[in-house]
């Protein structure tokens, strides 16, 4: 039963004032009424069995938990709706490109506003703590400082307390389970790069920080005396030295120069922000801890919540070795496990490498295959390299099959709706193996089990650059020898931009490749491991409800145990400040202990209830027979062009002319280069009016980003 427009208008109030709260929070942080008043407010609480801590807690963490729980709600309540139509210009107008340079990639007018205002907040909040502090300046505990010098103390001290801003928000955009930022548009991969942005900021402060200070602590000639003591109150400063050089470290293997290059070393070294968090906690104290505790909170119970779902291994049901060096995988799968188009899966091979995941686009839709989910991969790499030859030389010539091959997988991850269904109108922009998260959606298009409205004119572009890349058609020729109704209006232009072969030759090569079998794998489907349970939208807002309460509880316990109070106010000379931090961790250990506990606990239930009822039939459901009840008459034969590439400004002032004042959904994915290129053009022309009716078409951009 699909939700009330009420229901979902109080979860969208509900959110927007859990936001503007903690965003305000964060504004009147800096300011002096803000710090009297708050420095009040926690000599109150440490008169209540609150204590410090738990209103930390509270005003700083509890708006962005309950923003999360709220988003998890919503969604899953929208998925049961429609979308409209995207008629106004003033909601395309936020997705239109502004920025289309290869340093920055292509930025749109909404993002653009929202970096500018980041920027803005984060001046806001460095002026205002360094004008305050030099109104006042206050002598430095252990160094007799002149007054120049503690104006530049204060300015690499700010810095950091800056730098905490970044911090609070750089774990959201990498949230996969746990991502709340789905509820808004913003899908995984897209906000990677707001990671990226975020870190680059976070990192270029926290090094100004400690050169600054480093510099002071030089010129007083103290500088290994201050670097290396421990100290028992207050800051301690050689947690923050080691937690700056595991930042250093994590920044520059980053760097795309390394990362492409030694993505191991990448992978490896990013998992030093354990090493970063814990020190940074021990460094800047536990009250500076609660302000960014929100986004580890969330992150660490996303690891616990995928580990969990990414334990149990499953069988490849059938493999197939296309001529272009990539292989289709096909996965079983939960019954219940759902995905929207354009979603991704991580996976993981063991016997090639245990520790290593790599995200893949999703190639066939739910509703298409209920049993299997699809891969195609293609050989970009050394572990893609090692799956193909792995896959190619598996096949037991005995018996006339593969052998079996365990996988991990996880997730998948994707948009909360299905965008594209915003618009009547489709231009789908692939290049090479960008083609793959666009098989989903056509697929999804054409299943017979969609309900959900679907594009009346679709217009895909593939660019390939060898004329045995067009076997990376296979997945979907079904769909182009045997459409379904729903894509009666599909047209499709391919374009070889290096080789030079007729369009006989190719179409015969397209058909031989496309009658190749898939090769079946020796286990039986009845013995095939399936994959965990996923956990639905409601169980996460639940365990992010229960764990979260879990740790309020704890730590507000363990405070008033291990914690004196002298006068309402901490005993800061019985106890050092190591133990605030230690609780905090303790808390921290209790909450993600029994979120995991639970989400076994669910998960395992789960699993009984659904495989009680289960029983998997020999033949799998393959996604080339669900077509047979409708079927269009005659195919769809791309056109076919040789030794060129697509110039776009001709090809969509073309379907702007086909369309009758309504917006056409551009969607790209591919190269850099050529989303750059389709961008430019939707930036310099965000309306071509049709001669022929007087009407005007917008274009809406939109960058997929593709994982193989």
């Amino acid at each position: 039963m699909a939700p009330s427009s009420s229901l979902l208008l109080v979860l969208k109030l509900s959110m927007g004032f859990l936001a503007a709260a903690w965003v305000s929070f964060w504004i009147l942080k800096p300011t002096k009424s803000w710090k009297r008043s708050w420095h009040m407010a926690e000599l109150l609480a440490n008169d209540t069995f609150l204590r410090d801590c738990g209103l930390n807690v509270v005003v700083f963490c509890l708006p962005v938990m309950g923003l999360a729980i709220l988003a998890f709600i919503h969604m899953h309540f929208h998925q049961e709706r429609k979308l409209r139509k995207l008629t106004r210009s003033c909601s395309a107008a936020f997705s239109r490109p502004i920025i289309v340079k290869s340093l920055t990639g292509v930025v749109s007018l909404g993002e653009l506003l929202a970096v500018s205002l980041f920027l803005c907040f984060l001046f806001w909040t460095y002026y205002s703590d360094v004008s305050s502090d030099f109104k006042k300046l206050l002598p430095y505990a252990s160094l007799d400082l002149n007054r120049w010098q503690l104006k530049v103390m204060n300015l690499g001290i700010r810095a950091g307390t800056v730098s905490e801003v970044c911090l609070a928000v750089m774990l959201f955009p990498i949230l996969r389970g746990m991502s709340f930022l789905r509820n808004f548009g913003i899908q995984f991969e897209a906000a990677v790069r707001y990671h990226t942005w975020i870190a680059h900021v976070f990192l270029w402060l926290c090094t100004l920080h400690g050169v600054i200070i480093m510099f002071i602590w030089g010129q007083k000639k103290v500088l290994l005396k201050e670097i290396t003591t421990w100290q028992r109150i207050g800051r301690v400063n050689l947690a923050g030295a080691i937690g700056l050089i595991a930042g250093l470290i994590i920044w520059i293997t980053s760097l795309p120069v390394i990362r492409r290059k030694y993505f191991q070393l990448f992978y490896i070294t990013h998992h030093t922000y354990i090493v970063f968090i814990g020190f940074f906690l021990l460094h800047a104290g536990e009250k500076h801890f609660y302000l960014v505790f929100s986004g580890v909170f969330l992150f660490a119970l996303d690891k616990v919540l995928r580990f969990i779902q990414s334990r149990r291994e499953v069988c490849i049901v059938s493999a197939r070795v296309l001529p272009c060096k990539a292989v289709e995988l096909i996965l079983p799968k939960e019954l219940s496990m759902k995905y929207k188009p354009m979603s991704t899966i991580y996976l993981k091979v063991p016997s090639i490498s245990k520790f290593q995941w790599h995200p893949f686009s999703i190639t066939s839709s739910c509703n298409q295959d209920e049993k299997n989910v699809s891969l195609l991969i293609k050989c970009q790499g050394k572990w893609t390299e090692a799956l193909y030859s792995k896959i190619s030389s598996m096949k037991d010539e005995k018996l006339g099959q593969f052998k079996s091959l365990i996988v991990v997988f996880e997730g998948p991850y994707g948009p909360s709706a299905s965008l594209y269904e915003r618009y009547s109108n489709l231009v789908l922009i692939a290049g090479g193996s960008g083609i793959t998260p666009f098989m989903s959606l056509l697929n999804e298009i054409s299943s017979s089990a969609s309900t959900r409205s679907y594009p009346t004119k679709i217009l895909f572009i593939y660019c390939i650059k060898r004329t045995q890349d067009l076997s990376m058609l296979t997945p979907i020729s079904s769909l182009l020898y045997a459409p379904s109704p729903e894509l009666k209006n599909l047209k499709m232009k391919i374009f070889v931009t290096q080789d030079e072969e007729s369009p006989g030759t190719a179409f015969k090569l397209l058909d031989e490749t496309l009658q190749s079998e898939k090769d079946t794998f020796g286990t039986e489907r009845s013995h095939i491991s399936v994959g965990t349970v996923q956990e639905g939208l409601l169980w996460r807002a639940t365990v992010a409800a229960i764990s979260f309460t879990v740790f309020l509880v704890s730590l507000v316990l363990l405070s008033n145990i291990f914690v004196h109070q002298v006068h309402g106010k901490p005993s800061r000379k019985a106890d050092p400040s190591w133990i605030n931090e230690l609780l905090v961790l303790a808390a921290f250990i209790i909450a993600m202990s029994c979120s995991a506990v639970a989400t076994v606990l669910f998960s395992h239930q789960s699993s009984r209830k659904k495989h009680k009822d289960i029983k998997y039939s020999e033949s799998t459901k393959q996604g080339s027979n669900y077509e047979t009840d409708k079927m269009c008459s005659s195919p769809i034969k791309p056109e076919m062009y040789f030794k060129q590439r697509p110039i776009f400004s001709e090809v969509l002032s073309d379907i702007s002319k086909e369309t009758d004042n309504e917006n056409i959904g551009v969607f790209v994915c591919g190269p850099d280069s050529m989303k750059e290129s389709v961008a430019s053009f939707c930036k310099s022309n965000p309306k071509i009016n049709n001669v022929n009716n007087g009407s005007s078409s917008s274009f809406v951009f939109h960058s997929v980003n593709f994982s193989l």
